[in-house]
């Protein structure tokens, strides 16, 4: 019988369900998520969910699905989890240079000390162990190289909460020239040695504020090229003795796929398309080796308010061939980072017919809606 401790179990899109897939498979596993997470869990899913702030089990495969727990395995030196992927998960410029040692193509990246004067034109500064869009600075916004001002920026945006959840106070910044091409984001299972690519979406990428937020996710068919990259990706970050989720950002530019940033997680802020798409359990059927199927052209369109606040309005003209999700009520408070899938006020689901239809439909769709926010 298979044991695994699965950590973030917050991030399970339905606990019951997940567990008869599982227990189906002939699989033990033992659900565990931290306190502040584990209030997220609807309370009738709770019992089946220990409530901790550490790993109750170091002798099993631990398998994270939230930052949180990709720090605990960090921190605990977990067996199933190679050391380059545990630490390309913590710094984008260690994934460039280890993809690089590989002799896999990869993103030039320097810490921002490094870069010699007087910089480039166009660049896009970060912080080398950020997520969810903190600490993000572009030329378009920031002007002229200027490091102080970037660093600043950049390190301004490290929010307390991200700097716990990663359990260091380090903010270095990482600077990369800025890359043109059409975004796209994966997620995969690596089982020792074998990788199996669950999901493949375009990802619509729109700048509010100076902010770079995910309009929508497109499914996109199998790729054989796009495939063989991220198996060059798996094999440079994992080992064979690896049991682990992974998730890569990645851009398609002048034809070649190139790593902007990875987590040996599932991706977040996906569950609408996984919901309308009638996946049972996305997380339980990896786990079993079944694969998750989304239909070529499955769009999850995101609704976000321009700028955090106390949620006042919604109103919607949304045709009845769309699915709405909503996120947030009347009264809740909105997360001022916009990049974040918790600023979400809902998700639309449709399926287009093409990709073309696809953008269109999802751009045709902001204006259907209305959300007011009181500072």
């Amino acid at each position: 019988m298979a044991k695994y401790v699965v950590a973030g179990a917050s991030s399970i899109e339905d606990i019951q369900c997940f567990l008869d897939v599982t227990r189906q498979a002939g699989m033990a596993i033992l659900l565990v998520e931290n306190e502040a997470m584990w209030q997220r869990i609807p309370a009738r899913h709770r019992k089946w969910v220990i409530c901790s702030d550490e790993i109750p089990c170091t002798k099993i495969p631990m398998i994270p699905l939230n930052e949180f727990w990709v720090t605990r395995a960090i921190q605990s030196g977990t067996t199933n989890i190679s050391l380059h992927a545990l630490r390309a998960s913590r710094s984008k410029h260690y994934l460039s240079e280890r993809l690089s040692q590989c002799g896999v193509h990869a993103l030039p990246r320097c810490y921002i000390e490094d870069v010699c004067a007087p910089g480039p034109e166009r660049y896009l500064a970060r912080l080398d162990a950020g997520y969810s869009g903190y600490g993000i600075v572009r030329h378009v916004e920031a002007g002229r190289f200027d490091p102080q001002v970037i660093r600043r920026a950049v390190q301004d945006d490290a929010s307390a909460t991200m700097r716990a959840v990663l359990g260091e106070d380090d903010t270095r910044v990482v600077v990369e020239d800025w890359l043109e091409g059409e975004e796209y984001s994966a997620d995969v299972f690596v089982n020792h040695g074998q990788v199996e690519v669950l999901r493949l979406f375009r990802k619509i990428i729109v700048w509010i504020n100076g902010k770079p937020v995910c309009d929508s996710y497109v499914a996109v068919a199998s790729d054989a090229t796009l495939y063989a990259a991220i198996y060059d990706w798996c094999a440079a970050l994992f080992s064979v003795r690896c049991i682990s989720f992974g998730q890569f950002d990645f851009i398609v530019s002048a034809g070649q796929a190139v790593v902007v940033d990875f987590s040996c997680r599932i991706g977040g802020g996906l569950n609408a398309i996984k919901q309308f798409a009638g996946i049972p359990s996305y997380v339980g059927m990896a786990l079993v080796g079944c694969m998750p199927y989304f239909a070529p052209f499955t769009v999850q369109k995101n609704l976000v308010a321009r700028r955090g606040g106390r949620l006042t309005n919604i109103e919607w003209s949304v045709s009845g061939n769309c699915q709405i999700i909503g996120r947030k009520q009347i009264g809740d408070l909105l997360s001022g980072n916009i990049s974040s899938s918790s600023a979400r006020v809902a998700e639309i689901c449709f399926i287009a017919d093409d990709m073309k239809e696809a953008i269109a439909v999802a751009s045709e769709l902001e204006n259907m809606v209305k959300i007011d926010v009181h500072e």
